[in-house]
């Protein structure tokens, strides 16, 4: 990770209160403390698996991306943070919220150029003065709970590739005036974020070489899951997927989701059942016919012969309707 640009504003704002700005007049200088905050930020952002978003329409409606644009331009990234807190601003006074710490930070990694924008809250730390064996109570910005953040991969947003702009809920559901700021949608669809989820799935069950009747059991848990999240209008969370797959160990494919950063959002929609039908459903396209079917029909109704695949008790007015307009069809 090279840092290249921090620097760090307030927002004040009591409850119902009205805001007004405490910005900084100065970047803040890079030092391995500074670095080692910076770490522990985008550790702590990834881990929390992010919401995937994009920018919404319209620059002037929602300016934050067009002052990215131009730091990228004039390289002035003072400029940009206090145009973007005057920006928070206007949004945060329309919000029943509080204030906070705003942080600003450019960083590359791998090549890639990302830009974090996150707010901050103090909270109280102990420290013990070792001349004098006192205790004493500090005021600390809390990186552990974030209250509102935005990742953007600025490579990707460059490229007009997907996933580019993402959240994370933190401390405080991501509220309007935090989307509205940034100016972006709030989730990527839920369609992208479950065909990565369903391709990241089965990434896992091969890197930990899981096979037969227990990779069976993981893919009909899910299957399941996602179901009943679709009925009660729930949204599919990883926490729970990762317990699915392993109960006993919840947590390894969460981490194997931040340790190979693959993009997925945290909580996902489940909008309409089709969404979901990689997860339940077999697709099969060859010249001249699709077929589509349950994954449960499998070794029942479905059964595979060498290079054919057998359908067993097919309704018998549903073949004589498909074969008699095939063979009344004309040569």
């Amino acid at each position: 990770m090279i840092l290249k640009n921090i620097v760090l504003h307030q927002i004040v704002k009591e409850l119902k209160g009205k805001p007004y700005l405490n910005n900084s007049n100065k970047l803040i200088n890079i030092s391995s403390t500074v670095n080692e905050f910076v770490e522990k930020l985008i550790k702590n952002y990834s881990s929390k698996n992010p919401t995937q978003g994009s920018f919404k329409e319209g620059e002037d409606n929602y300016p934050f991306q067009k002052k990215v644009k131009i730091y990228f331009q004039d390289n002035d990234f003072l400029k940009f943070s206090v145009d973007a807190m005057e920006i928070l601003l206007k949004e945060i006074d329309k919000a029943t919220t509080t204030g906070g710490y705003v942080v600003f930070v450019h960083y590359e990694d791998k090549k890639t150029d990302f830009l974090i924008t996150a707010m901050l809250d103090k909270s109280a730390q102990f420290t013990v003065d070792d001349k004098k064996l006192d205790i004493e109570k500090l005021m600390t910005l809390d990186i552990d709970k974030l209250a509102r953040a935005n990742r953007l991969n600025v490579n990707r947003w460059n490229n007009n590739e997907p996933q580019y702009l993402s959240f994370i809920k933190g401390t405080r559901e991501i509220s309007k005036y935090f989307l509205d700021f940034i100016g972006s949608t709030d989730i990527s669809s839920s369609k992208q974020n479950l065909k990565i989820l369903k391709d990241t799935i089965d990434q896992y069950v091969r890197f930990q070489n899981i096979r037969g009747e227990r990779k069976e059991r993981i893919r009909e848990n899910i299957s399941n899951y996602l179901t009943k999240c679709f009925n009660d209008e729930k949204e599919v969370e990883i926490d729970s997927v990762s317990s699915l797959i392993d109960n006993e160990n919840p947590n390894d494919f969460k981490l194997y989701i931040t340790e190979n950063e693959i993009e997925v959002s945290d909580k996902i929609k489940i909008y309409k059942k089709g969404d979901y039908e990689i997860f339940i459903r077999n697709r099969i396209k060859e010249d001249g016919y699709v077929l589509v079917f349950d994954k449960a029909l499998i070794n029942s109704k479905i059964t595979r012969e060498g290079n054919n695949i057998i359908i067993h008790d097919v309704p018998e007015e549903s073949l004589d309707l498909v074969f008699e307009i095939g063979n009344n069809e004309p040569e």
